[in-house]
């Protein structure tokens, strides 16, 4: 069995995907798998991509300097036929929705009667169909729906995430594999530290994100709680000039002094700031899975994060805090977690801890989709071949 996976890009100021797709080829790789990773590189080469560690599972497509990826759809077509040699043995795994690699990935796929599957990546929530809807509007009405509608099968990373595609009329096979992380095989040793006490975000600064309410709410729950022993950390690549907004706005609330915005973080380093911190926030409208949650799990940290997460385990089981993305909602949980002595948020962290250790692991999700893929291939060949219903 080949498994070819396909995704836009994977440049790593993009978000999780950009790291999860290249670690499950990873993981697959590590059971044996004859795994591929298809997917476009930016024209700029100050842009850095997360690859797999083995290149030669690795093909790669030039965005264009003047049009970026609009235009890429051919290309992946092209390189798909050369990547393509028994498509009876074939499984084409495509990442996320809407663009034109997912179009051409559709399109082969039909053409040829090869299995697909598709990971949505969080991009069927409502707050992600409504960021640039008329975009989407008329891609669903030109591709995306018939695209979806003619995968044979869904990888969700949540049991939220196949809610979402369920909600959108689709009724093929769906499983849920959640994301795993990769862990130091030792954390670092906290650094001694006088108070404040740390919260941080670790995460791109996108709108999607929700770090103008966490300003604000900071802002609220700081006149109503001993906030100055605490100080909020906000690290992460910038999109789109958000951080230039963020930026503002703690200046005009005049929370310099409790809010201090640093870029992105290394691999290695973000290790130390996780378990320098005290708390961890992720206040966003929307994920599919959220990577960072389970990585701030493993480094022994209460999280809060809101309902547009699938992340109810953390009220249910005293991990942290899982509130509606509303101001009100995030001042009055920080205003609790302000509140807290250090020993109980410790305690918290530490039965978070425990939870990502056992649930996150790589091994057991590549195990997962194989086993997955092979129900989908038997699936697919098992039945007559459908007429042919080539994309528009």
């Amino acid at each position: 069995m080949k498994v070819l996976h396909t995704i836009a890009g994977v440049q790593v100021d993009h978000g999780g995907t950009s790291r999860s797709v290249p670690a499950t080829i990873n993981a697959l790789a590590d059971q044996g798998c004859d795994v591929h990773l298809l997917t476009a590189i930016p024209a700029d080469p100050s842009c850095t991509s997360s690859f797999p560690r083995d290149r030669e599972r690795l093909t790669t497509i030039s965005e264009s300097a003047w049009t970026g990826r609009c235009f890429v759809g051919r290309q992946f077509e092209l390189q798909l036929a050369k990547l393509v040699q028994a498509p009876g043995l074939t499984i084409l795994h495509d990442h996320g929705l809407w663009l034109p690699s997912n179009r051409a990935v559709g399109r082969y796929a039909n053409r040829l009667h090869i299995a697909r599957i598709v990971s949505p990546r969080g991009m069927l929530g409502d707050w992600s169909v409504r960021h640039h809807a008329w975009r989407k509007w008329l891609a669903w009405k030109l591709f995306q729906r018939r695209a979806l509608a003619t995968a044979d099968a869904f990888h969700a990373t949540s049991q939220q995430e196949a809610e979402e595609i369920r909600r959108c009329g689709f009724t093929q096979p769906i499983v849920v594999v959640p994301n795993g992380i990769d862990v130091p095989a030792q954390l670092p040793a906290r650094r001694t530290s006088e108070a404040p006490r740390q919260a941080l975000f670790l995460s791109r600064l996108h709108p999607k994100k929700g770090l103008l309410s966490l300003v604000q709410a900071w802002k609220e729950a700081a006149s109503a709680s001993p906030a100055a022993s605490w100080r909020l950390v906000i690290a992460g690549p910038d999109e789109g000039g958000h951080r230039a907004e963020v930026g503002q706005e703690i200046e005009r609330l005049g929370l310099g002094n409790q809010i201090e915005l640093l870029g992105p973080l290394s691999d290695s380093d973000k290790w130390q700031w996780y378990v320098d911190s005290d708390l961890f926030i992720l206040p966003s409208f929307n994920e599919n899975f959220g990577i960072v949650i389970a990585e701030a799990l493993a480094a022994g940290l209460p999280v809060l994060t809101t309902t547009g997460t699938p992340w109810a385990v953390l009220s249910q089981q005293e991990y942290g805090w899982w509130v509606e993305p509303s101001l009100p909602a995030l001042s009055q949980a920080l205003r609790q977690a302000f509140s807290l002595p250090a020993e109980q948020l410790q305690a918290m962290g530490k039965r978070g801890q425990a939870y990502a250790m056992q649930n996150f692991s790589w091994v057991r999700a590549a195990e997962q989709l194989l086993g997955f893929y092979k129900q989908v291939l038997i699936r697919k060949h098992a039945a007559p071949l459908r007429p042919e219903s080539p994309l528009n």
